[in-house]
């Protein structure tokens, strides 16, 4: 028997009818393939950098990394404020302006801008990109279940169903255009609840001095878990940021070159100032409560016992608008590869914008409800699905870049460089052989796919045709 607290329940689903409400409201602006995939190109500097930073920081910040903090105190900002604002920075600075400039709606057209357009050089780039989105994707509303469950009571299997349809309805209706304005109205939410919580934490924990006085002297470093541990995070996230999809279709959506460089440089400030949040807040929790047995619970154990009534209703909706911003985008971004990638390009190249509307709705339905199927019913393949940072990473950090600014790169060697740094990465992250080696998977696929791609690009000719535009 399920005990409903059934105010915070009504409170969720009143904001996440109104998420319903901005879908019905951007499917009126929906109406050719480019609003899908980019929002026809005329995001202005709030909504890219709201969609960004919501995407980028999502469920993740508000619990685990809140966690970390708890755990490690300032290594969390090693993760957060030095690998993730420093990966956004090189992809400011590097391509974006570049990439505002061509007529891209995915990460593939960019690879295929580089080496020509191939139906196996676009396949293996958008598999590729795809891993990490679709993790995201079927993880976020397993995270919705879970949170709501413990706040709310209801079974988590109905929390993942709800959240994942309510994302489903609203990123189906308006695409893009609906993901970056429910992401402006979360970002709201989730900073209101975070600036709610952080002050009231700090102050009752003492202040700074009791707090820094009380954790491990440890955690007042960089390295609390271990020099090799806080450099593999490094390691996996500073180049994760530079190959994310996500984040490339916002560039492709602002309005200018100079909107997208902003939204960036906005998102590369959110980082350090949301990795300082994360570390004090979980080092304060921990002065307040130190022998909590599951460190990812801080957050939540902070909201039940810190906040009254009000404000803990309020930043509990923070929390699963946090979770929401992330699964819109990414699934968003999925459906964006399988429409753009596969149906548009390889399939149906005589497409219209109505069929490509029709299918895009059709491939958001049928990746919602497999992801529910997989969050539920199959575990061991979500376990693979949350290795797709790592994959991603792995793939295409060399040939996207390289093929940037290398002329002698090839289409055989980007090819090769994606499917070996995926396969090595997957090795590495699986066989426990490997795994016993202590080398960091990102690290095995990052190297193989470096010298597959120089070593296949050296012995073929080379095809780029668009390198220096």
């Amino acid at each position: 028997m399920y005990m409903i607290n059934w105010t915070i329940l009504l409170v969720l689903l009143g904001f996440l009818g109104a998420m319903l409400a901005v879908g019905a409201w951007a499917a009126k602006k929906q109406k050719t393939a480019a609003d899908f995939y980019v929002g026809g190109r005329n995001f202005n500097t709030l909504t890219v950098t709201a969609t960004q930073v919501a995407s980028a920081f999502g469920g993740g910040m508000m619990v685990a990394h809140v966690g970390l903090g708890y755990k490690y105190g300032f290594a969390e900002f090693a993760y957060t404020g030095i690998a993730t604002a420093i990966g956004v920075l090189l992809l400011a600075t590097l391509v974006a302006g570049w990439l505002r400039e061509q007529d891209f709606y995915t990460t593939t057209d960019w690879m295929c801008s580089m080496y020509g357009d191939s139906k196996t050089l676009r396949a293996v780039t958008s598999v590729t990109a795809t891993l990490v989105t679709l993790g995201w994707w079927v993880s976020q509303p397993i995270a919705a279940g879970k949170i709501m469950n413990l706040l709310t009571g209801i079974p988590i299997n109905v929390g993942i169903i709800i959240s994942a349809v309510v994302v489903v309805i609203y990123t189906m209706s308006g695409g893009i255009i609906a993901v970056a304005y429910t992401d402006v109205a979360q970002l709201g939410l989730m900073l209101f609840g975070m600036l709610i919580l952080f002050p009231i934490a700090v102050v009752k924990a003492g202040g700074f001095n009791e707090i820094f006085a009380a954790v491990p002297q440890a955690n007042l470093g960089l390295f609390a878990p271990g020099k090799s541990v806080v450099w593999g995070w490094i390691l996996a996230v500073l180049p994760g940021q530079m190959v994310l999809q996500i984040y490339h279709q916002r560039i492709y959506a602002a309005k200018s070159t100079k909107v997208a460089k902003q939204g960036l440089y906005n998102l590369v400030i959110s980082c350090v100032l949301a990795g300082t949040w994360a570390s004090l807040l979980g080092m304060a929790i921990y002065k307040l409560a130190p022998d909590l047995a599951d460190k990812e619970m801080a957050m939540s154990w902070a909201i039940t016992n810190l906040l009254p009534k009000t404000a803990s209703v309020i930043m509990l909706a923070g929390i699963v608008a946090a979770i929401v911003s992330t699964a819109d985008s990414a699934l968003h971004s999925t459906s964006a590869s399988i429409t753009r990638d596969f149906y548009q390009n390889i399939f149906n190249l005589d497409a219209t914008d109505e069929d490509i509307l029709k299918f895009s709705k059709k491939a958001i339905i049928v990746l919602g409800v497999v992801g529910v199927i997989i969050g539920i019913y199959i575990p061991m393949v979500l376990k693979v699905l949350v290795l797709g940072y790592t994959l991603t990473s792995s793939g295409l950090l060399f040939p996207l870049f390289l093929g940037r600014f290398w002329k002698r790169a090839t289409t055989q060697g980007a090819i090769a460089g994606m499917i070996s740094g995926v396969g090595s990465a997957l090795l590495f992250s699986l066989v426990p052989s490997l795994k016993a080696m202590s080398v960091p998977a990102i690290g095995a696929g990052l190297i193989t796919s470096l010298i597959t791609m120089v070593v296949f690009s050296l012995i073929t000719k080379s095809d780029k045709v668009k390198a220096d535009t």
